[in-house]
């Protein structure tokens, strides 16, 4: 399935350094479950360090559409939730974004038939909803496919029970989690993701009152309990793969930038290898400063599961691989289809060569200002990191894409010195792949 639409382009005019201070918004990947956990707990939810994205306003409309107010002004977002939910979310909002499978166990938790649509998101590869609908039918849950829809049920409502996740999904074990925390009865959930954002569902989570326990080092015990209520406020952890993307800009351009309001802690593996690059990093305790260095050495990147290198930083990396010397290499093993920005780097000259799952970045490279066109979230990103590097203009399309995870990026680069604007003017028109297999 294909949805057409216009995109304005980001035009910035490249080859000038970056310097100064930014601050990092609310984490993406952290507030999306958060608004899902709000069907868990009639009552009123509020959220602080809420980062304003098209992700954040479709959840928001999931959530209506299942009868919750939401209401987001600035940085604080306020969820009410209604004494009875509805089956059905809007399956328009669901389609355009994988995490639109995260509202599933909730609703069975509440004991709620429900019926959504197979959701969609970018097209970087196979992300199979089998490890969620697998891990909900031994929670007790009758669940079937049919027509690109979800059936889902509960008879007698959730049972605690033994799961071990294939592989550690980070939609899987949030969406397991929220379904086991009103499961009767005691569940282990093993092989469960460490992303830092599930650890802030799980902080909400008790704060609700949710009984959670880590008991080895990828393995949670849940409790159920019989009803959870809503805590005064929580504030969103602050956004690792924005903090990582701003810093790689100063580093691309030669800048010095210092990056505030961010947990450098869960951003070790990027911060070594800028260090193996030769960059200059200092941090704080909320805050991370890169030098600019003489030395830029090539680098061997392997991306994987946290606290392995995020592959949501590849792209980003990429770029920044294309003006340090020598040859460096990026092999992906998250997502099959995560080189789609190679292409359009190359429109920008860079040097690259793929073989299987591995990419070979030569450098330095004198990248060309072209137009290129993000292919999803973090391609846009790295494109827009190549484009400050490289000589002349270059102008990035399909930016609805990095409206979905940046809250004002250009804005923020504007503070460091990038001469990039968000133009309206000229549009191109775009496709986004919505299939079924591109799920959590």
């Amino acid at each position: 399935m294909h949805e057409k639409i216009t995109s304005p382009s980001l035009n910035i005019k490249g080859g000038q350094p970056l310097y100064g201070e930014v601050c990092v918004s609310g984490a993406k990947n952290s507030v999306l479950p958060l608004l899902f956990s709000t069907l868990l707990a009639e009552g009123e939810h509020e959220f602080h360090n809420v980062p304003c994205l098209t992700d954040v306003t479709m959840a928001g409309d999931i959530l209506t559409s299942l009868g919750l107010f939401t209401k987001q002004e600035g940085p604080r977002l306020r969820v009410i939730t209604p004494p009875e939910l509805g089956k059905c979310p809007d399956p328009s909002a669901v389609k355009k974004m994988r995490a639109g499978i995260l509202c599933l166990g909730p609703l069975l938790a509440r004991g709620n038939e429900v019926q959504l649509p197979l959701p969609g998101g970018c097209v970087i590869g196979k992300r199979p909803v089998d490890l969620h609908l697998e891990g909900l039918r031994k929670l007790g849950a009758s669940l079937e496919i049919k027509d690109n829809l979800i059936y889902a049920k509960t008879e007698k409502g959730l049972k605690g029970s033994e799961i071990t996740l294939k592989l550690p999904s980070v939609g899987g074990t949030e969406n397991l989690l929220m379904a086991a925390v009103l499961a009767e009865g005691k569940t282990r959930l093993q092989n469960i993701a460490l992303e830092p954002e599930i650890f802030d569902l799980i902080s909400y989570l008790k704060k609700m009152s949710a009984l959670i326990k880590q008991t080895a080092p990828r393995e949670l015990l849940i409790e159920g309990v019989e009803k959870l209520t809503p805590p005064p406020s929580h504030s969103v952890i602050p956004d690792r793969i924005e903090a990582g993307t701003l810093l790689m800009a100063g580093a691309i351009t030669k800048g010095e930038v210092t990056v505030k309001n961010c947990e450098p802690k869960h951003l070790t593996v990027l911060l070594n290898k800028l260090k193996e690059c030769g960059f200059i990093i200092e941090t704080g305790e909320t805050h991370i400063a890169l030098k600019k260095s003489s030395v830029r050495k090539s680098v061997h990147i392997k991306t994987h599961y946290y606290p392995g290198f995020p592959t949501d930083l590849q792209a980003q990396f990429m770029a920044l691989m294309t003006q340090l010397e020598g040859l460096s290499s990026v092999e992906e093993t998250v997502f099959e289809n995560r080189f789609r920005h190679i292409s359009e780097l190359k429109r920008l000259k860079a040097d690259i060569e793929v073989t299987n799952q591995t990419a070979h970045i030569k450098g330095p490279t004198l990248l060309k200002g072209a137009n290129v066109e993000a292919t999803d979230l973090r391609a846009g990103a790295g494109l827009v990191l190549a484009g400050l590097a490289a000589e002349g203009e270059t102008s990035v399309f399909g930016t609805h894409h990095l409206i979905r995870g940046y809250d004002n990026l250009h804005g923020k680069l504007q503070t460091l010195g990038a001469s990039i604007d968000l133009s309206d003017s000229p549009k191109k028109p775009v496709n986004i792949e919505i299939s079924p297999e591109n799920a959590v």
